[in-house]
């Protein structure tokens, strides 16, 4: 798909610009020349706008493609088009940025790759302001913690004060952690079922204060079975003893103890038969009087009786020994139920006694009246078997309750201080859950902007990955730099994702804008090749490629350009620069069939871009065939000689606005012709004519003209004097006067290329 004209176009300066009838379409190799200010750089952009397929949004431009297809500038971005690339200005700012990179500035090459180092720096901006968002977030966090951890340092130690106790060492090391735990345990339920009242609070208090007491050993009451004893009783008192009594001794206890006790003393290993007491003979009837009536049945009753007074007593004695714990070893809270149970043990101590006394009192009577009838048992009133033993065991239990309180003391000391602290923190977990969700909050809003931190960082990683995925090695650019410069004083360096420029082994802080060029210009060339483009199917366009170079490297330019560019499905070149003009046309003269007599058959052709001037002072522009001249000779300057021939021997009535353009046309004719005639000067034109020997009336308004309406390589804007504007023709011809004054054989060899053309021409301008 190729262009092959511009049907029509209302943009900037082609104010109405309509393709001529007689004017031959592109070719696949086209050259435009044209001065500045003439549109090069409009159509450069407007073709721009199909490589990008953006709709133009101002004036109107309708082209042409394959000589058939007609788009309008309104449809770029919907209509079928071309692969385009073109190089201008815009490539060169969008192929070559700058950033300060400390002592070696970064460049950067490629539109793709500026952009991407453009949204690269832009969201380090981002970044850093990210950053600050950061710093502020870490502080309000750290700020919120550190409020938090006061606080629970203040409530722990304030607990490990009221909690110490030499109870327990529970607390001793009580710290914010442990109320931290404590308070996230709870809810605002939970808080409130903790707190306790004041009273309850002072009761643990004094609970885990109090001080633990010794165990106490159990009551071991006397195992007395009353009712056992009483059947004893009474089954020996009740006892009969067979004997051959004496009445006297039966009727007297008194005196029958005696004279056992003295039978007894004369008998056995005492045995004797005089009265111990009155040293009579002992008669031995009465011996045997007396042996009779106290017989062995009757010592053994006798014995049996002394043996359960024995018993008896005996239990008396042990519950009148019975020891009970004093009652102030009981803890306060048992004291009084200790002191009521063994007032209960001490009373059925004093009826079991009681009770034995009885029993006592009738043996000691059988005892003292053996043969006398028993006596008829009397009952303790109120003591049952059972008695003391409840009374003991109640008693027991209560020293089991004290004893279990000083086994489970340091327990209950836990639980109170449990229940204490559970209390304080509950009281504290409304401020604490503040202050927490606060901390909750500041280390969202740090994580929220961290993720944007990271979220950033991984576009900008990504970005520099893309970056130095595509970009070519400095070496690379350095031999392609010096190939089309033709020098290698400049050298490309890798710096991190760009690179850094050294001339002659020193960082280039700031580029020419025809390096810049150049350099952006090696980029485009280097692109045609890329994947994306199919340089044998496309149109490449190049606007200007060799500004400020000088001959040298504008011959090493044109001829990379030349290389890089011939497999081009079609090529359009604009250029102001004649001498690259010429390069390009000598190119385009070569190419097979070049030389072919139809013009439509040439794979190269040749346009000239004009600009006029109205009388309202606005240009507007014009595409058109270019002048033989320009494609015949190697100079423009054969050219500038026809034009001011031409114009000054019209003899047809013009506008006023036909002559803006023509002075400065006449200056760069004239100052062509004297730096030829005077090589070793430069400079204003004033200095040369003031050389040139010719009337000086004539030369001061030849210089009054051209310095007013014309500037060198362009068109300049008009001044105020129209009238002088006026005096065009005559000034032109004064100037070809002050040439053939001059120079006759050299004004004559220009007469003879020029006027078979201007008599043909006439009028064209």
């Amino acid at each position: 798909m190729k262009l092959t004209r511009i049907a029509k176009l209302k943009l900037r300066v082609f104010r109405d610009f309509a393709w001529p009838n007689d004017l031959h379409p592109f070719a696949r190799f086209n050259l435009v020349y044209g001065w500045n200010g003439s549109g090069k750089t409009t159509l450069a952009w407007l073709l721009s706008l199909v490589e990008k397929q953006m709709a133009l949004i101002e004036g109107e431009v309708e082209l042409e493609f394959d000589g058939v297809a007609r788009v309008k500038g309104s449809s770029f971005a919907s209509a079928t088009l071309p692969q385009v690339r073109v190089f201008n200005r815009d490539f060169v700012d969008a192929a070559l940025s700058q950033t300060n990179g400390g002592i070696a500035p970064i460049y950067f090459l490629g539109k793709d790759s500026v952009e991407k180092q453009a949204q690269i720096d832009e969201l380090k901006k981002e970044l850093a302001t990210i950053n600050t968002k950061v710093s502020g977030a870490e502080t309000t966090k750290r700020n919120a913690e550190k409020t938090l951890d006061d606080f629970c340092v203040g409530k722990a130690k304030l607990i490990k004060e009221l909690l110490t106790t030499a109870n327990s060492p529970s607390y001793n090391n009580y710290d914010k952690r442990n109320f931290k735990r404590a308070a996230e345990a709870l809810d605002v339920q939970r808080a409130a079922a903790a707190m306790l009242a004041d009273e309850e609070k002072a009761r643990l208090r004094s609970q885990k204060d109090a001080q633990p007491k010794p165990s106490i050993d159990k009551v071991v009451a006397p195992s007395i079975d009353l009712d056992a004893l009483a059947r004893e009783v009474d089954a020996l008192v009740s006892r009969s003893v067979v004997a051959q009594t004496l009445d006297e001794l039966t009727s007297n206890s008194r005196l029958a103890a005696w004279v056992q006790e003295g039978l007894v003393l004369h008998s056995g290993a005492h045995a004797s038969d005089t009265c111990r007491f009155c040293l009579q003979p002992l008669a031995g009837a009465r011996r045997a009087a007396l042996e009779a009536h106290f017989n062995d049945a009757f010592a053994k009753f006798q014995q049996d009786l002394s043996a359960l007074l024995k018993m008896l007593e005996s239990m008396k004695r042990a519950l009148g020994s019975l020891p009970l714990p004093d009652v102030s070893r009981f803890y306060e809270a048992l004291a009084s139920d200790a002191s009521t149970s063994s007032q209960n043990v001490s009373a059925a101590c004093a009826e079991a006694q009681a009770a034995i006394d009885a029993l006592i009192a009738r043996v000691a009577a059988k005892r003292d009246q053996p043969f006398a009838p028993a006596t008829t048992a009397t009952p303790v009133p109120g003591l049952t078997r059972s008695s003391l033993t409840d009374a003991v065991a109640a008693f027991n239990a209560i020293i089991e309750k004290h004893n279990q309180i000083s086994e489970q003391f340091k327990a209950s000391v836990e639980e109170a201080c449990k229940k204490l602290e559970a209390s304080y923190v509950a009281e504290a977990q409304a401020e604490f859950a503040q202050l927490s969700d606060t901390v909750k909050t500041a280390t969202a809003a740090l994580d929220t902007v961290k993720k944007q931190h990271a979220e950033v960082q991984t576009k900008i990683d990504a970005l520099e990955r893309d970056i130095l995925e595509h970009r070519r090695a400095a070496d690379e650019l350095t031999a392609e730099l010096r190939a089309y410069l033709g020098r290698d004083e400049l050298r490309f360096e890798t710096k991190g994702t760009g690179y850094a420029l050294t001339r002659n082994g020193q960082y280039v802080a700031h580029l020419s804008e025809g390096e810049r060029t150049a350099i952006a210009f090696l980029y485009f060339l280097k692109s045609l090749q890329d994947k994306s483009f199919d340089l044998k199917n496309g149109i490449v366009v190049i606007d200007d490629p060799v500004s400020s170079l000088d001959d040298n490297a504008l011959f090493s330019a044109f001829g990379y350009m030349k290389e890089r560019t011939k497999e081009a499905g079609q090529l359009f070149i604009f250029t102001h620069s004649f001498s690259f003009f010429r390069l390009v046309k000598n190119w385009f003269h070569h190419l097979p069939g070049q030389r072919k007599k139809q013009i439509e058959d040439r794979p190269a052709r040749f346009f000239l871009l004009r600009a006029r001037r109205h009388a309202d002072g606005s240009r507007t522009s014009e595409l058109g065939y270019l002048d033989p001249l320009l494609e015949e000779h190697e100079s423009e300057y054969q050219y500038l000689f026809k034009r001011v021939y031409q114009e000054a021997n019209r003899n047809d009535v013009v506008e006023l606005e036909h002559h803006y353009g023509l002075p400065n046309v006449a200056r760069r004719l004239l100052e062509a012709f004297l730096a030829f005639r005077f090589p070793e000067m430069s400079g204003d034109l004033q200095p040369r004519l003031d050389r040139v020997s010719f009337d000086n009336a004539k030369k001061t308004r030849i210089l009054r003209l051209l310095n007013t309406y014309s500037h060198a390589g362009a068109i300049s804007d008009p001044e105020h004097d129209l009238s002088l504007l006026a005096e065009t023709q005559p000034v032109l011809r004064e100037v070809l006067e002050l040439m053939e004054a001059v120079d006759k054989d050299h004004y004559d060899g220009l007469i003879k290329m020029v006027v078979p053309s201007s008599v043909e021409e006439q009028g064209e301008s």
